[in-house]
């Protein structure tokens, strides 16, 4: 729907079983933090995939795959945000190759120390 969450008053939604609708407009709310993880992963391996077979390159992705690989690292970082350590893995490689984003070693470097903190 667009609106914004906080990840703790959703997370105390789902607990209290609350309908899992939107309150301003009762679209469905968003997936918890491995169903985040989920859709940003299948996104990512589709562009992977396409950049693997020869369909597109890193460096100039169609319009519409850049838009998906944007929302999959806008998912991921949602997810690495909250504490989820294979989305915090995932970010890290995309940033240390640079594969549909600017190519960050720092960025990747502290993404890795937290998924590694955790396990």
């Amino acid at each position: 729907c667009g609106h914004a969450y906080c990840g703790a008053c959703l997370a105390e939604l789902r607990t209290k079983k609350v309908a899992q609708a939107c309150p301003l407009c009762r679209a469905e709310l968003p997936p918890g933090l491995d169903g985040l993880f989920d859709l940003a992963l299948r996104a990512h391996w589709r562009i992977w995939g396409m950049a693997k077979r020869g369909e597109a390159s890193w460096a100039s992705l169609p319009a519409a795959a850049q838009e998906e690989m944007e929302d999959a690292v806008a998912m991921l970082t949602e997810a690495a945000a909250q504490g989820h350590m294979e989305a915090q893995a995932r970010l890290a490689g995309i940033y240390y190759s640079g594969h549909g984003v600017a190519q960050d070693d720092g960025r990747a470097f502290e993404l890795y120390r937290q998924a590694a903190q955790q396990g």
